[in-house]
């Protein structure tokens, strides 16, 4: 069997510093490059680990442990999102030099959700909850950090702001209000507060228009909403999604965890979205919860969940004009479709590991899974 390789430029076009001042090559990347707890970003960036992934990714190994992530889920799903993402927009590179073209920053975990796929890692809402002591939003190294971005926006095409809730961060706020109107700006967000509020708004409606993008988060709609992102309200998210297609029309992306909470209301959900302005969608595979990963169920559970797929991309063509068809694509569902089907696997979830799952997300909801997702119950009940 021949073992496809493996290749990225994220070690050449960018990096991440994360909540703890971890720095990496991207987000989901396995190896630090250093903390700026401890060291300047400077000699970060050219830390001869960086220069060890390079040289690996370069000769072609096949199972590289810094991109374990994309690796995993490739096998998993069938797409790794953030390996086409930097492929796609960042495809040239020079390999004796890192050309930092995208910079994906997070300050801090505060978060005003508890989303169920999340972790205290990125929500300071479970960190709370499971008694986990909070570190400091104020770090030394951030008036730095800002000012050497800044230094270099110019020749950086793009920012992500991730968090947490990047939204919610006065830190953010100071980037916005001070990068270059030529760095574009992509915001990965659940979208639960008041937009047309926010302190850095006046400076985001005077930018460029397509040098703001918006990525948000939205699995659900209505009441499934409300318990799969614990804490937000379908009413303050839909005010918001009308605010961005009034102002940032065309340059907002849906991101669309895909599990047992989203595979099989499928159809309503695009639906909704079309309603709303909204046709760019990206499936994104669940990650790290196996007790409610569509790709762990049993075939006929799978097999009940492509075909759900199977009519969402139907109905989602039929409702656009054939000539837009690339414009608004459904990407990375039909890698899931292909891998749905194909895959030939013995389920490794049992209907008890599921529903304690449930039973520990329901605590912290007013309604309960049971009625929301009758539809589910139905299916484990009848096949795990």
């Amino acid at each position: 069997m021949t073992t496809q390789k493996v290749f990225c430029t994220a070690p050449w076009a960018g990096f991440t510093v994360r909540e703890n001042g971890q720095v990496l090559t991207c987000c989901v990347g396995k190896i630090p490059l250093g903390n700026l707890n401890q060291q300047s970003i400077d000699s970060i960036v050219k830390s001869p680990t960086l220069v060890e992934i390079q040289k690996k990714m370069l000769s072609g190994e096949s199972n590289l442990e810094n991109c374990k992530f994309c690796i995993d889920e490739q096998k998993k799903s069938g797409v790794a999102g953030l390996q086409q993402h930097y492929n796609r927009f960042y495809p040239t590179f020079d390999p004796d030099q890192v050309k930092l073209k995208c910079l994906d920053i997070r300050w801090h975990n505060t978060c005003n959700l508890g989303c169920v796929y999340c972790t205290p890692t990125f929500s300071s809402v479970w960190q709370d909850r499971l008694k986990i002591k909070r570190s400091t939003v104020v770090k030394d190294y951030q008036d730095e950090l800002l000012e050497w971005i800044l230094d270099r926006s110019s020749e950086t095409e793009e920012i992500t702001l991730v968090g947490g809730e990047p939204m919610l961060m006065k830190q953010n706020y100071s980037l916005i209000n001070q990068l270059s109107d030529q760095c574009r700006i992509s915001i990965i967000t659940n979208l639960s507060y008041d937009l047309s509020r926010l302190p850095c708004i006046t400076k985001m409606l005077s930018r460029p228009k397509e040098n703001t993008i918006w990525n948000v988060s939205l699995d659900n709609i209505g009441k499934q909403f409300e318990y799969v992102r614990n804490g937000s309200s379908w009413q303050q998210v839909s005010d918001n999604l009308q605010y961005l297609n009034q102002h940032w029309n065309n340059l907002v992306n849906i991101n669309l965890v895909y599990s047992m909470f989203s595979a099989f209301d499928i159809v309503k959900t695009v639906q909704v979205l079309h309603q709303l302005g909204f046709k760019k969608i990206n499936f994104v595979s669940i990650n790290e919860n196996p007790s409610v990963d569509v790709f762990n169920m049993p075939e006929p559970i799978r097999q009940a969940a492509a075909e759900q797929l199977q009519l969402t991309k139907q109905w989602h063509f039929e409702n656009i004009h054939p000539e837009d068809k690339d414009f608004y694509p459904l990407n990375g569902l039909d890698a899931m479709l292909d891998h749905l089907s194909g895959l030939n696997v013995q389920s490794t979830i049992t209907k008890d590991t599921f529903f304690d799952k449930i039973k520990w997300y329901d605590q912290y909801n007013t309604q309960k899974f049971q009625d929301l997702w009758p539809n589910v119950i139905d299916l484990v009940e009848k096949y795990l």
